[in-house]
């Protein structure tokens, strides 16, 4: 872990080391984004166009009050803004208005979850993974563990929650406009 924490200083590496705090905030993963901030990444990084972590969650398909709690707890400035001129709050209460606004629809679940929620490869998947088992004997088994709990995490992503936007309007609210 000091290795990561280290090279997430480094101004070589450190680049990469914000995309991938980026991506994970982006794909609503909270534990992911704990980790990497323990790592020492800036959590008010921001990519090109001036977005942070925090704005990449609410822009991305997976919104999450988790990885706001995760941001904001972590030092995350919800007062900054992209090139736009737009903070987190802006983007969230603009989700929030387009989600209210669409017909309710009917929530769908993923096809490789079954009527109990649990999680079932198809058979191309499964294949591949019977293939690495053969071809890794020795593989460790919390390997196949993480994959495991990784695709099942996966497959009960909800795309856009309005229960989330909602929450996470309200949490920025809370914060204050930005000056």
């Amino acid at each position: 872990m000091n290795d990561f924490a280290g090279m997430a200083h480094d101004p070589e590496h450190r680049r990469g080391f914000e995309k991938l705090l980026y991506s994970a905030a982006q794909r609503g993963d909270a534990d992911l984004v704990a980790e990497r901030l323990s790592w020492g990444i800036d959590p008010n990084c921001t990519s090109p166009h001036g977005r942070t972590p925090l704005i990449a969650n609410i822009r991305g398909p997976f919104p999450r009050v988790a990885v706001v709690q995760t941001l904001l707890k972590h030092g995350a400035d919800a007062s900054l803004m992209d090139h736009k001129g737009l903070t987190a709050l802006d983007y969230a209460r603009r989700k929030l208005a387009r989600l209210q606004f669409r017909p309710a629809r009917p929530e769908r679940k993923s096809p490789s979850l079954d009527e109990n929620g649990v999680l079932g490869l198809g058979a191309e998947e499964q294949a591949r993974l019977d293939q690495f088992r053969r071809e890794h004997p020795d593989a460790d088994p919390e390997f196949l563990h993480l994959y495991w709990q990784e695709r099942t995490r996966a497959a009960r992503r909800v795309f856009n929650d309005p229960d989330q936007v909602a929450q996470i309007v309200a949490i920025l609210e809370a914060l204050g406009e930005p000056r």
